[in-house]
C-alpha cells in the first residue's frame, strides 16, 4: 500500500494522468529496449519470440506481419514464433495460460497485447500485467518484454484527447517500474483518423474514395489494419536498435503486494470428486477444444462434486460454453454460496471459456463445485439468429477443464 500512495502522490504532483505534455499521445516509450533480443538477432543465434495477447494477436495480421519483418532484416537468423493469441481474454487469463503457452518455449522476446479486452479494472489488469512480468522475468532474466497498445471503437475520443484508456494506464505503471518498452498501436491509427485518410469503422462493400478502412466491426483490424500496426511496430524497433540501453539486471520490488507471480494451473482430475463426472473427449462437438483442454470433464448430476482445497487467494475455472453447458453453484468455505451461468446470448456454439471467483483472503480455502439445478431458458438468451435445432439445448451439463489458482494446492 506505501509504494501505491508514493505513486499516487508523485503521480499527483507531476501532473502525470495518461496524457503526455505534448497533449499528444506517443507512439513509443522505449525505456531499457529490447537490448537482448537485438544482440541475440544480430548474434545469428536462434531465436524465439512470442505473441501473447487476445483475437488480434491471434490473427494472420499484425504478429505474421511483424515475423516476415525480422526475418527480412535478419535473415541469417533462424526465427521462431509462438501465437500465444486467444480471442476474447485479457491479462486476468494470459497470467494463467504463460508458463504453458509461452515459457515452455523459452522465448527471447515476449510481445503482451490485452489494452482492449483488460477493461478498467485497476486491481485486477495491475496484478496480472505485473505477475506476466514478473513470471517471464523469473524464468529467464534476460528475457525481453515489449508491451502493445491496441485500439477499439470505444476508446476513440478519449485517445484523440491525448489521454490514454484504463487499461494503457495501469499497463504503462508495470513498464515504467520495470524499465519495459511500450508502443501504442493507437497512435498512427488516430493520426490517420484526423487527417481523414482513415476510416475506423467502415462497411463491406462501401468505397469510401481511396480511404484506408481499419476495421469492420470496430475491434479487430483488416489487412491495412493490421499493416497500420506493423508499420509503428517497425518504426519503434528501428528508434530502439539504435539505443545504447542496457535491461536491469536485477528484479525490483513488486509494485503491487497482490500480483499474480504465483499461479499454478492444474488438472481437475487432480482434485477430489464423486464418480459420476464424465470426460469429454469422446464429445464429438467438444474434440477441437481437447488441445486446450486434454482432461475436460463434466456431469449432468447436481449431486456430483468436485472439491478442491488449496491455500492462496485466488481461483478460478476454465471450461466450456455452448448449447448443453448449464451454472455452477459453488460453497466456498462452507458458507457462501455463489451461482455462475455458464450459458450466454452466443451459447448456440462452443467455445473456450473462463471465469474467477473474487479474491478471497490468502490463506487455506475449501471450494466446492456442482452443477446448478437451476432451470435455464436457453431459447431465450440465445440470440435468435443464431438458435439452431432447440433439441441441442436440452442437456445440461458443469464442464470444468483446468483449474487456476494464485497459490497452491493444499494437502
Amino acid at each position: 500500500m506505501t509504494r501505491v500512495l508514493l505513486f499516487c502522490i508523485l503521480a499527483f504532483f507531476t501532473g502525470w494522468s495518461g496524457k503526455q505534455s505534448s497533449g499528444k499521445l506517443t507512439a513509443l516509450h522505449a525505456r531499457q529496449g529490447l537490448p537482448h533480443f537485438f544482440q541475440k538477432m544480430q548474434s545469428g543465434d536462434p531465436v524465439v519470440i512470442a505473441y501473447l495477447g487476445g483475437s488480434i494477436t491471434g490473427a494472420k495480421g499484425y504478429r505474421v506481419q511483424t515475423e516476415q519483418l525480422f526475418k527480412e532484416l535478419y535473415p541469417r537468423t533462424p526465427l521462431k514464433t509462438i501465437n500465444a493469441g486467444v480471442g476474447g481474454t485479457g491479462s486476468d487469463l494470459g497470467v494463467f495460460r504463460l508458463q504453458e503457452d509461452v515459457l515452455r518455449y523459452n522465448p527471447d522476446l515476449v510481445f503482451v497485447e490485452f489494452a482492449v479486452n483488460d477493461g478498467t479494472d485497476s486491481v485486477k489488469i495491475s496484478n496480472a500485467m505485473e505477475g506476466i512480468v514478473r513470471q517471464i522475468k523469473q524464468h529467464n532474466a534476460q528475457t525481453d518484454i515489449c508491451f502493445l497498445y491496441t485500439i477499439s471503437e470505444p476508446m476513440i475520443k478519449q485517445l484523440q484527447q491525448g489521454k490514454l484508456v484504463a487499461s494503457m494506464r495501469f499497463s504503462e505503471n508495470i513498464a515504467a517500474h520495470y524499465g519495459l518498452p511500450s508502443i501504442n498501436l493507437a497512435v498512427d491509427v488516430i493520426d490517420q483518423l484526423e487527417k481523414s485518410t482513415l476510416v475506423f469503422h467502415g462497411q463491406k462493400g462501401t468505397d469510401y474514395g481511396g480511404k484506408t478502412v481499419f476495421t469492420y466491426d470496430g475491434i479487430h483490424p483488416g489487412d491495412a489494419g493490421h499493416q497500420i500496426y506493423t508499420n509503428t511496430i517497425r518504426k519503434a524497433f528501428e528508434e530502439m536498435k539504435s539505443l545504447n540501453a542496457s535491461a536491469k539486471s536485477v528484479l525490483p520490488a513488486p509494485l503491487f503486494a497482490g500480483n499474480f507471480s504465483q499461479t499454478g494451473v492444474y488438472s481437475p482430475k487432480e482434485f477430489a470428486h464423486t464418480g459420476g463426472w464424465k470426460s469429454a473427449a469422446n464429445m464429438p462437438e467438444i474434440k477441437g477444444w481437447l488441445t486446450a483442454l486434454p482432461d475436460l470433464m463434466y456431469t449432468d448430476n447436481p449431486k456430483d462434486s468436485l472439491t478442491i482445497r488449496f491455500k492462496g487467494s485466488m481461483i478460478g475455472i476454465q471450461d466450456m460454453i455452448g448449447p448443453s453447458s448449464a451454472g455452477a453453484l459453488i460453497t466456498v468455505d462452507g458458507k457462501q454460496t455463489i451461482r455462475k451461468l455458464r450459458f450466454d446470448r452466443h451459447g448456440s456454439w462452443f467455445r473456450r471459456n473462463f471465469y474467477f471467483l473474487d479474491p478471497l483472503p490468502d490463506g487455506m480455502h475449501t471450494v466446492v463445485f456442482k452443477l446448478d439445478p437451476a432451470p435455464i431458458n436457453k431459447t431465450k438468451i440465445v440470440i435468435p439468429s443464431e438458435l439452431g435445432d432447440t433439441a441441442k439445448y436440452q442437456p445440461n451439463y458443469l464442464f470444468i477443464g483446468k483449474i487456476m489458482m494464485v497459490g497452491q494446492p493444499a494437502n
